[in-house]
């Protein structure tokens, strides 16, 4: 005979099942949140006056919600850029992996937040503002990269300059108002982005010579590589 009372024990298959989805659900909305935050925070928006009720509304979603995931509207944007930088940095270890040569690499991390700005705009808009700027400086693997080769590339002798710092804030300051320009579609972007890279490098006290090796290798590993890139238009490569 059965027992009166007794709640039947799912088993645990059922269980890990349910735990799954609930997973999965959590996740999707946490996405989607993020999402609404990547559109509200572009280029030609008021931005500092940003609320919760602007993306809760955008999102259509409750007040409660929200708060089950972020603390706050600067929690949600932390945590933002945290995904944009390491995605970008992981785009950059896949392709560069292999690379040893500090020019190239240098050349390289540069080139590729252009290209991404030009390729993906809501990218571009979010990360070329102010306060990611000084997100930069906390998101150490990133700086970590730059630092490292633009030291290695003085030290090899392929780059002439005093300051590690005045080094790094140059390719950043750069980058940032690069990625300002290739959101606005400028009316030859690649050509934009070589006189860029050519003057910056040449303001570190890169040989003629040596930039334009290190920048044609650099961007033969992209080309290279560009297929794994979520973010590549093939269209607008062509």
């Amino acid at each position: 005979m059965g027992q009166r009372g007794v709640t039947p024990v799912p088993a645990p298959n059922a269980e890990n099942g349910r735990l799954r989805v609930a997973a999965e659900r959590r996740d999707r909305m946490r996405a989607r949140l993020l999402e609404t935050v990547l559109a509200l925070y572009q280029p030609g928006r008021d931005n500092a006056a940003l609320v919760i009720d602007d993306v809760i509304r955008a999102a259509d979603v409750s007040r409660g919600t929200f708060y089950k995931y972020f603390q706050s509207i600067e929690q949600a944007v932390d945590e933002l850029g945290e995904n944009l930088t390491g995605g970008m940095v992981a785009d950059f270890r896949a392709l560069f992996a292999a690379e040893s040569d500090p020019a190239v690499l240098a050349i390289g991390g540069s080139a590729m937040t252009m290209l991404r700005a030009w390729h993906d705009p809501r990218w571009g808009g979010f990360t070329c503002r102010v306060d990611y700027v000084d997100y930069f400086a906390r998101a150490s693997a990133l700086d970590a990269l730059v630092r490292d080769a633009l030291c290695a590339a003085r030290d090899s002798g392929q780059m002439r300059f005093g300051s590690l710092d005045v080094a790094v804030d140059l390719i950043v300051g750069m980058t940032v108002e690069a990625r300002r320009r290739l959101i606005r579609a400028p009316e030859s972007p690649l050509g934009y982005i070589d006189e860029m890279l050519a003057c910056t490098f040449a303001g570190l006290g890169m040989e003629p010579v040596v930039f334009a090796r290190a920048r044609n290798s650099a961007f033969a590993r992209i080309s290279e590589g560009a297929g794994s890139l979520l973010w590549w238009s093939t269209d607008l490569a062509a």
